[in-house]
């Protein structure tokens, strides 16, 4: 069961520093100052899940540690919730409304960009099923099977926290990206 995503970065250092976009805006659009915008790719590593997802976490290039957007999207156009849609359960910035549609408008309708993407995902699978890859560790820390486990440690508590102050649907996609129902997954325990 995937609990929380792994930046791409940690793959691949190389490829993800040469392949990831940027959005340069020389005057405020939709109510997004202008500036440099990253968009940092992070996917679910366990290789026992099909989720066929990507997180994108849009940050400036000014403050690189700070998201100001998490827009989740599915790979599958027949997905229950194929986004793309900002993500409840990750911080927001007031413009965060304003990067998705920029980002959906002029990176997520590029096929090249998407095929990246799918790309990516199938690497960071690779590298978590592959015991010899550089960051195989890393990325099996990033998923366990034990919930009870993931709901006690620090990201499940914040988790938890979240999720008591983001009102979802029992029947709803889970915000986690897994694909699964938000009841059979990280609402099964609260």
């Amino acid at each position: 069961m995937n609990l929380y995503l792994s930046y791409f970065g940690e793959v691949d250092p190389e490829l993800a520093s040469r392949e990831t976009r940027a959005l340069t805006l020389l005057m405020p659009q939709r109510g997004v100052p202008a500036g440099k915008y990253a968009i940092v790719e992070s996917y679910c590593a366990d290789p026992a899940c099909d989720c066929r997802r990507v997180m994108l976490t849009v940050i400036e290039e000014h403050h690189p540690h700070t998201s100001l957007a998490s827009i989740n999207y599915a790979f599958d156009a027949d997905d229950p919730d194929p986004g793309p849609f900002l993500d409840p359960l990750n911080p927001m910035s007031a413009y965060a409304q304003g990067l998705m549609e920029l980002v959906t408008e002029l990176v997520l309708s590029d096929p090249a960009y998407l095929a990246r993407l799918e790309r990516h995902y199938a690497l960071t699978k690779q590298a978590a099923a592959d015991p010899t890859h550089p960051a195989y560790e890393t990325l099996r820390k990033s998923f366990t099977d034990d919930v009870d486990e993931y709901l006690e440690s620090p990201a499940g508590a914040e988790a938890k926290a979240l999720l008591s102050r983001t009102k979802i649907g029992r029947n709803a996609p889970c915000p986690c990206g897994s694909g699964k129902k938000y009841k059979a997954c990280c609402g099964r325990k609260g």
